[in-house]
């Protein structure tokens, strides 16, 4: 057991650090809508990122967020709620979940700006946030 723990300390170790999201560009993605008529968009949760980290959506259509966890060792999660405006986001992935990718459905109906996060330690303070932004 000495030796196996002794070969996974390394890529734990390495694996929990990542670039603060404060020190990186905003990254805008407008959703996509697919046949449905669900707006949809891809989003990378990495340590200490979202990629993008600025989302574009409309009011009164679905959307979907996939969720794309990127840290095997490293727990995450994105959190953005805000009931009068149809937006409930809670998502997350644990140490060691194999089921990395993650799907969150809501119906923004507000147009507005709305921060969303990571409520995981101190990841927000370290600029896991971004913003969905309603039109």
């Amino acid at each position: 057991l000495l030796p196996l723990l002794a070969l996974a300390a390394p890529p734990i170790l390495v694996s929990g650090c990542g670039t603060a999201g404060g020190k990186l560009p905003v990254t805008e993605m407008t959703a996509r809508t697919d046949a449905s008529g669900v707006q949809v968009v891809d989003v990378d949760v990495h340590s200490f990122y979202f990629k993008p980290n600025r989302i574009v959506v409309e009011s009164g259509t679905p959307v979907e967020l996939v969720l794309h966890f990127k840290s095997l060792f490293v727990p995450h999660n994105i959190t953005c709620v805000d009931a009068d405006a149809g937006i409930a986001v809670n998502k997350s992935a644990g140490f060691m979940s194999f089921r990395r990718t993650k799907r969150a459905r809501f119906t923004p109906t507000i147009p507005g700006e709305y921060e969303f996060f990571c409520h995981v330690g101190s990841h927000s303070k370290k600029g896991m946030r971004g913003t969905i932004v309603v039109r």
